[in-house]
């Protein structure tokens, strides 16, 4: 038995562990799986360790938490009103699309089963939107959690960096760079301290709160992702009431350690970004294999899109040793065109209805909406096996500050 998988053998077992405690322990527990999915590394490089034949380590927690949410169902229907819309939308392009590939005679194969993950993914979300409720964690425990948390992973990236070897050389070359589950959750806490700075002072210390934005920026550094880095900076400027001076400095502030530590890393997809060829030949590697697709679709394929089971051919994989089929390319939005033509709209708008289930004020919302937005253009969120704890956390933190909220009203109104 290889190491690969004992590891996501002990992953798995922990997973039913608490998916059993959660039976008892519902609220206790979904906070301890919450530490546990962002400890362990669900970046693509550790893939091997905590996934097996397309089922991931987490899958065998939420087998347990969806038979208690079907319990809770019989019990309290108001769960079902308040999910109806997305329960339609979910199921109607799910069931047209398995109906569509039936019809097709798709063969049923790994690619026709991966393209089943996002329809997965939004099911927990939906499970984690409708089964969180009040005095789960309140903010301050939230937040010495997030900083133990974001301390561990820049330890382990650290650690990775000086003493890790990875088989497959891209993964090698670019050891540098890594992101996961944890690099995204530093992102919208990101974005919600740009609005909610006062509030969470109310709360934890000056020193507490400024040690965890550290923490944060520097995960997002390590991550040394662009897009994440533009996505922050421009909802910075836009949304945020911070006066153009400020934002100004912070914004070199933060250009400036983004340049830093590329350099330090050697990063040169960063250093090279102000070459039109280089930056040609990116675009052309990432998107190239979506459009050869698009290419040979047909006028109603652009309405209901090629279907599940559908492959994108990345030659470039065979010098990796890897399969050069894969079910998604680096982009949300081509993807799933290609896929599911214009009703992909549909799972996008379900995607943000449940993200934002638990509810933000107006201009916090339409925050996390642009960032996704951003994030969508050179990512397959849905497919990436993190996403579920991006639903958990805004979960967790919307009801955490609801939680402080009711306190301090009830503790005023006393």
């Amino acid at each position: 038995m290889t190491l690969d998988i004992v590891i996501y053998l002990l992953l798995s077992l922990i997973s039913v562990f608490l998916g059993v405690l959660y039976f008892l322990y519902p609220k206790k527990i979904l906070s301890i799986f919450f530490v546990f999915g962002l400890i362990v590394p669900t970046s693509n490089q550790f893939m091997s360790f905590t996934s097996f034949n397309g089922v991931y380590f987490y899958d065998y927690f939420f087998m347990f938490i969806s038979v208690y949410y079907f319990f809770v169902l019989f019990e309290s229907k108001i769960i079902l009103k308040k999910n109806i819309h997305n329960i339609i939308i979910g199921l109607s392009v799910l069931v047209f699309y398995i109906g569509l590939a039936f019809t097709n005679s798709v063969t049923l194969d790994k690619y026709l089963l991966r393209d089943i993950r996002p329809f997965i993914t939004l099911f927990y979300a939906f499970i984690l939107s409708s089964l969180i409720g009040k005095e789960i964690l309140n903010i301050k425990n939230l937040i010495y959690v997030l900083i133990g948390v974001f301390m561990f992973k820049i330890v382990f990236f650290l650690l990775m960096f000086l003493g890790f070897a990875f088989n497959d050389v891209y993964y090698q070359q670019n050891i540098y760079r890594y992101f996961d589950a944890t690099t995204f959750i530093s992102c919208l806490l990101i974005i919600f301290h740009m609005f909610n700075r006062d509030k969470i002072l109310q709360y934890i210390s000056k020193f507490s709160l400024n040690l965890l934005i550290l923490l944060s920026i520097i995960i997002v550094l390590i991550s040394n992702l662009r897009i994440l880095f533009f996505a922050l900076l421009l909802i910075y400027f836009i949304a945020s009431n911070i006066n153009l001076f400020k934002k100004i400095v912070a914004s070199i502030i933060f250009l400036t350690l983004f340049i830093a530590s590329s350099y330090l890393m050697q990063s040169d997809r960063v250093l090279t970004s102000n070459s039109k060829e280089i930056i040609a030949v990116q675009l052309a590697s990432r998107f190239g294999p979506a459009l050869v697709k698009i290419n040979e679709m047909s006028t109603y394929n652009y309405i209901t899109g090629l279907g599940l089971g559908t492959y994108f051919e990345i030659p470039w994989f065979e010098y990796r040793g890897l399969d050069t089929k894969l079910n998604t390319i680096d982009s949300t939005y081509l993807t799933l065109f290609v896929k599911y033509g214009l009703f992909s709209f549909l799972i996008i708008i379900l995607f943000f209805r449940l993200l934002l289930f638990n509810s933000f004020s107006d201009r916090l919302k339409k925050s996390y909406v642009l960032f996704y937005l951003i994030v969508f253009l050179t990512m397959s969120s849905l497919y990436q096996s993190g996403t579920v704890f991006h639903f958990l956390f805004l979960n967790l933190l919307s009801i955490s500050m609801s939680n402080e909220s009711t306190t301090r009203s009830i503790s005023i109104s006393t």
